[in-house]
């Protein structure tokens, strides 16, 4: 990998990741949802809608996989198209779970102007200012504790996405103490691979080598990282990757694999780790190029090497590599990863 990296204020974010986690699971208070789960237990609620935009709606994933185990349904719902298209399911027994690092994204300060004639049974808001309109205006704020952050996404996303999924175990009836326990162990592995980052970034530019288009595929909750790997990647080095669903590749897509085409394929959760290898394969064997991402090498496929984490966790770490990639594709633009060019830290306008 040609050019020399220095610690820029974005990849400080990155590296500052797992000292945020700690903090945020050191900081989290389960008591701040009790009534909610009190609520829930009496059946007074009769839909959970999750809600954000970018990688705040992305980190909101794994905390729906988790709600759907239990029995009050859940969606996750753009926020844009919540105010605008969507806003009739919004109802007076409804739970609103609102994420936004900043707490002022215009879709999300737009909406919770929208409901106040006619308010959700609770809103429940996930920021990091707890100056913000949203930790204002909900009837419950969780903080998520990231810290300052100078621009892409890091910090504020793992954090959005620790707090959400110990939320979304607390109100599902799950037990925190071996979760909270998980997350401390995904801290350190995180530390030890990004204690290491310049190897990270020659690996993963070695194993990619030339391509035209790359592809980002998982499955589960794999799919926060393939969308936010997706759109940090947009951000912090201008480089169109798209993030797509394994089974949806299958519907299409599949079509576009040729030489030149490449896709980082997560193996994701172990019940369709199988449905995405084999589609790797035969990825490769129409003539296409395939990175793994998993805690163990494939015996056939390259494998860039995760850290090892539990199932819960695991969403956690997955977002590393594509973090890593921003500096991959920075680099062989000649361009400097994280600097924006265009937009700002807060989206203001609609």
């Amino acid at each position: 990998m040609g050019g020399e990296l220095s610690i820029n204020p974005y990849l400080a974010d990155i590296l500052a990741q797992p000292a945020a986690l700690r903090e945020a699971l050191k900081k989290y208070a389960p008591s701040g949802l009790n009534s909610i789960h009190e609520c829930l237990q009496r059946g007074d609620f009769d839909r959970i809608i999750l809600s954000g935009m970018g990688s705040s709606y992305y980190a909101a994933y794994p905390a729906l996989i988790q709600l759907a185990n239990q029995h009050t349904p859940v969606q996750l719902i753009n926020a844009a198209e919540l105010l605008h298209s969507l806003n009739g399911l919004i109802g007076t027994r409804s739970l609103l779970w609102l994420n936004s690092q900043s707490g002022r994204s215009a879709e999300l300060v737009h909406l919770l102007e929208h409901i106040k004639t006619a308010p959700p049974a609770c809103t429940l808001t996930f920021v990091n200012d707890l100056s913000s309109p949203m930790a204002e205006r909900g009837d419950v704020c969780l903080p998520i504790h990231a810290g300052p952050e100078v621009t892409v996404s890091t910090k504020t996303y793992i954090n959005m996405l620790a707090v959400n999924l110990l939320a979304a175990v607390q109100l599902a009836d799950g037990d925190l103490d071996p979760a909270i326990r998980e997350m401390r162990a995904a801290a350190d592995v995180m530390e030890s691979y990004l204690a290491d980052w310049e190897a990270r970034l020659r690996e993963l530019d070695s194993l990619l080598g030339n391509f035209e288009q790359l592809f980002l595929i998982g499955r589960g909750s794999s799919m926060s990282a393939v969308w936010n790997g997706s759109l940090i990647n947009k951000e912090a080095a201008k480089s169109a990757f798209e993030g797509m669903h394994a089974a949806d590749f299958r519907h299409g897509p599949l079509e576009l694999v040729a030489e030149g085409f490449a896709a980082l394929i997560f193996a994701g959760p172990a019940q369709t780790s199988v449905l995405n290898r084999e589609l790797g394969r035969e990825i490769i064997s129409y003539g296409g190029k395939v990175v793994w991402l998993d805690s163990s090498p494939d015996p056939e496929i390259p494998t860039l090497i995760l850290p090892e984490t539990g199932e819960l966790a695991r969403p956690l770490v997955e977002i590393l590599p594509m973090q890593m990639l921003t500096f991959v594709m920075a680099n062989r633009k000649g361009l400097q990863a994280g600097k924006f060019r265009h937009v700002s830290k807060v989206t203001s306008r609609e």
